[in-house]
């Protein structure tokens, strides 16, 4: 019973460390996204004036 519970805690683990994972991609995702929106905002800027 000891062993199937620790299984257990070491699943939740993972799937938390999975999920952890996944919010990590998805924010460098995001700032990549942000920070090339950003840039074309600066370029198309620049170019007016």
């Amino acid at each position: 019973m000891g062993g199937r519970h620790s299984l257990e805690k070491g699943g939740v683990y993972m799937v938390t460390y999975e999920a952890m994972n996944m919010l990590f991609q998805f924010g460098m995702l995001f700032a990549a996204m942000v920070t090339a929106i950003v840039a074309m905002i600066a370029l198309f800027t620049n170019r007016k004036k």
